[in-house]
């Protein structure tokens, strides 16, 4: 049974992330949706938690990396598998980089934007002058113009590529764009936001050769020596799952209303979850199974959508018991985690590519990291909020729970890839 109940009206968000810093990039991009809490009300999201020159950085902005770290956390200390004094460590800490990886973000874009010009201005002297040496110089505005149309090209093959990517691993355009309207965005506003970091990133090559530091195949052979917990598949998750459409059931209030009655009769032991879904399943592929699903079973793209959003979540939970309800763009989800697998180690041969891509990105940031340690001397940066809401705590969180209530958490509707 579930010890610890949340709050049926705080809702919070969960979707699979990945952070990681782009090999040509210089700072941190998400690729996937991320996991956010939302607290009463979206004003929340827009508070400023630091003013970085002339811009600033967002409550929301910082949830889009902290809060898959929130959501872990909160499921280990719920299943006893950490304290909650180690939790709120945890939390901090990982506050601390968010924030920081998103002051730095800021500040590059900023410096980017003031130097761009003078950085143009330098090369076409440099090479106007190797041209002069050579008896045939051409003219500056001309020797301008090419190396902005150079850089225009560079910045929109990263852009499209960029974009590409990150609709792909959301999970296809649709479902973005279900992302982005639960966010109030459009996929202009989305773009826009691309569009800075292709402008960073062609400021940032061109002022660090990314390629400078490309490692050779002993040292790719080391590292996946060397680390092998980072190449270990999670092992296949099997659970059962029951659906709760918001479409079929007239409106999300029944949809709502049903999963939260069911919850409560699967609490209480009333039936089994396998005939529950049965009966009460709106999704007929798992209905007629008993619910049952496994990364083993054939899926269609709609439905792989959100059973991945589950799966990743049901990583955190107790097996052969009944795990908080999980909202989607879709409807609403009841899940019961029958096992997980092993996990698997990944092929050298399959990962090697990916290795080095990962050791060239390291050696880039740190160049990044030097760079911005020197312009940050000269910006003014005001952090107002150094610290996560005490109101995300894990006692707090446990503090505001209503016994026999269930617990609510979203799937993918707030977090927005490439943030």
């Amino acid at each position: 049974m579930l010890s610890h109940i949340v709050r049926s009206d705080c809702f919070f968000t969960l979707r699979r992330w990945r952070r990681t810093g782009f090999a040509v990039l210089g700072f941190v991009v998400l690729l996937g949706i991320a996991t956010t809490p939302v607290l009463a009300g979206q004003s929340a999201q827009h508070t400023v938690v630091a003013e970085v020159g002339s811009g600033r950085v967002t409550t929301g902005q910082v949830y889009e990396l902290w809060g898959p770290v929130w959501y872990e956390t909160l499921a280990r200390v719920r299943n006893g598998k950490i304290t909650a004094a180690e939790g709120n460590a945890r939390l901090q800490d990982e506050w601390r980089q968010a924030l920081d990886a998103l002051i730095k973000d800021e500040l590059l874009y900023q410096v980017a934007q003031s130097e761009h010009d003078s950085m143009i201005n330098r090369f076409a002297d440099n090479i106007y002058r190797s041209q002069q040496q050579a008896g045939a110089p051409q003219p500056i505005p001309v020797i301008v113009a090419k190396i902005r149309q150079v850089m225009k090209t560079d910045m929109d093959r990263f852009y499209r590529q960029l974009t590409s990517d990150l609709v792909k691993e959301s999970g296809g355009r649709s479902k973005l764009l279900k992302v982005l309207e639960g966010r109030g965005m459009t996929y202009q506003d989305w773009q826009r936001r691309l569009e800075k970091k292709a402008f960073t990133h062609s400021y940032l090559t061109q002022i660090i050769n990314p390629r400078s530091s490309s490692p050779g195949p002993r040292m790719v052979q080391e590292y996946y020596a060397n680390h092998p917990q980072e190449f270990s598949r999670p092992g296949l998750v099997k659970f059962r799952h029951i659906f709760f459409s918001r479409e079929a059931r007239g409106g999300d209030q029944a949809a709502r209303e049903a999963v939260s009655e069911l919850w409560q009769r699967l609490e209480a032991g009333e039936m089994t979850f396998e005939a529950a879904a049965e009966n009460y399943s709106d999704d007929p592929v798992s209905a007629a199974r008993g619910g049952l699903e496994s990364e083993e079973t054939a899926s269609d793209p709609e439905r792989e959508l959100w059973l991945a959003d589950i799966r990743t979540a049901l990583r955190e939970e107790e097996p052969d018991r009944l795990a908080p309800i999980l909202e989607s763009p879709y409807g609403y989800h009841l899940a019961w985690l029958l096992a997980i697998g092993p996990e698997r180690r990944e092929p050298f041969r399959e990962v090697s590519r990916a290795i080095a891509r990962q050791l060239e990105s390291a050696a880039f940031q740190a160049e990044v990291d030097r760079y911005f340690a020197t312009v940050r001397k000269n910006t003014r940066i005001q952090v107002l909020q150094p610290a996560f809401p005490a109101s995300l705590s894990p006692e707090a969180v446990a503090a505001g729970q209503t016994p026999g209530m269930p617990a609510i958490y979203r799937l993918g509707e707030v977090g927005i890839p490439g943030l």
